[in-house]
């Protein structure tokens, strides 16, 4: 007879427990249908199953970026280096803004503002007299550093539309 022959034939034990398993013995000897009253596993979701917030770990209840700053952060990375700024000159100022952004500082960078104009090195402000930096539009030009320090501004408004016209 081969094994798979005696795997078909092969009669399965009794799972009802009818009589006690030795004389004097008080339990029964069978598998339980279902959880006992005493032995219930807390209810927990399963550790892969998505969760209906997914910032619950994050900005402000941990130091994780939530999905608004990353959405921020990556518009902000994109729109820094097409301005010419190498990508990790465009992380560390990114980095640096989600910190302004957490502590409520109102100050801004040029290069956050719509109307930054130019490219490295090259800078001017198509909103000079609003913003007061210079009393005609030729007066608008601006140096490199500046674009990059924090500043507050009359004719500043956001390239991402947050925070316009402060």
């Amino acid at each position: 007879m081969k094994w798979l022959q005696r795997l078909k034939s092969a009669t399965t034990t009794n799972t009802d427990a009818t009589k006690p398993t030795e004389p004097g013995f008080v339990g029964f000897v069978a598998c339980p249908v279902a959880p006992s009253e005493k032995f219930a596993a807390p209810k927990q979701p399963p550790a892969n199953e998505a969760r209906t917030d997914p910032d619950h770990w994050c900005w402000p209840y941990g130091s994780a970026m939530n999905s608004a700053e990353i959405d921020t952060f990556t518009a902000r990375l994109a729109r820094f280096t097409d301005k010419g700024l190498t990508l990790a000159d465009a992380e560390a100022l990114t980095d640096g803004l989600v910190k302004r952004d957490r502590e409520m500082d109102d100050r801004s960078l040029c290069l956050e503002c719509v109307h930054l104009q130019g490219g490295t090195g090259r800078w001017r402000c198509g909103n000079a007299v609003v913003a007061g930096i210079g009393l005609r539009a030729a007066d608008a030009q601006l140096p490199s550093d500046l674009t990059h320090q924090p500043q507050r501004c009359a004719g500043f408004t956001n390239f991402h539309g947050q925070g316009t016209n402060q």
